[in-house]
């Protein structure tokens, strides 16, 4: 009998082209190039053998992009039991990629289609020279930033709106047919001062932090004493093709002077992707939950 199998899934997004499988044959069920759910495919037919792996994944990550809580699942006859399911797949993983959590669903669960809320964390290093231990997750912005400013902007973001403005104009969802129209549930943006060097060990947290001192519009580099890891945590009912990353350049112009927050509602309203701003790295972008009623 067919059982229907949740899995909780994490990764390092460096090394693959995002989430969804490329040209897969039956020769090659895992595509041409290394994607998540490729790996994963060839991991749990490598476990169980002798059946069609066929993995939905809730949400379809870009190329570099990472993840905390991504959600998929399978069907299987294996009478494997579920709780046993993590050791046993990532056995047979490479290390950037494993499975938190596995659990019995009903066999109608799509994680797709099943009204759920996604949260993402999108994580600046603002300093004039970047640590190497965080060039892979964060994107290195050396200019000062007003993050009172920020959370002006994204509170005009939350809520229903048309977000054709913060959308990559080649999304599939304008392909066939589909809008821009999603939900935002709450944009929070807060920054943990770091000292490096012989004070590395120190780390003050700040919520909403303001540098003072020369105007921002100016568009100065940070100092080492105002070095910053920044978050930026969007909680919505869907996201589109670049949308995030779409909204965060936009932000960070805010964050700079180049933009005054009260203009985030003409750039809503005119649903033009020219009037927003740059799309920033995908490195910088983590899927960290799903939440399923």
């Amino acid at each position: 009998m067919k059982r229907r199998i949740k899995l909780t899934i994490s990764y390092d997004g460096s090394n693959y082209k995002g989430w969804q499988i490329q040209n897969p044959t039956r020769e090659r069920p895992e595509g041409d190039k290394p994607t998540i759910q490729g790996m994963l495919t060839l991991a749990i037919g490598n476990l169980i053998k002798g059946e069609e792996i066929l993995l939905i994944g809730a949400s379809r990550t870009d190329s570099g992009v990472h993840a905390r809580g991504n959600v998929a699942v399978f069907d299987t006859e294996s009478s494997i039991p579920a709780e046993n399911f993590p050791f046993a797949i990532n056995s047979f993983l490479p290390e950037d990629i494993r499975v938190l959590k596995a659990e019995e669903v009903d066999p109608d669960f799509n994680p797709r289609f099943v009204p759920h809320k996604k949260t993402y964390e999108y994580k600046i290093d603002n300093s004039l020279i970047q640590l190497p231990v965080n060039r892979l997750y964060t994107y290195n912005f050396t200019y000062a930033l007003d993050l009172e400013n920020m959370q002006k902007a994204a509170d005009y973001l939350v809520g229903e709106h048309d977000f054709t403005s913060f959308v990559n104009p080649d999304s599939q969802v304008f392909e066939h047919g589909g809008d821009a129209v999603r939900e935002i549930y709450s944009v929070e943006i807060h920054g943990e001062m770091i000292s490096t060097g012989e004070n590395s060990s120190t780390v003050k947290k700040s919520e909403n932090t303001k540098f003072s001192g020369e105007k921002v519009a100016k568009s100065r580099r940070v100092k080492e004493s105002e070095s910053q890891l920044i978050t930026v945590r969007i909680s919505g009912n869907g996201f589109l093709y670049h949308m995030i990353r779409i909204i965060v350049g936009t932000l960070l112009q805010v964050g700079n002077g180049k933009r005054s927050p009260e203009e985030i509602k003409e750039i809503l309203k005119v649903k033009d992707r020219t009037k927003a701003g740059p799309t920033v790295p995908a490195k910088g972008l983590c899927l960290v939950e799903l939440c399923y009623p």
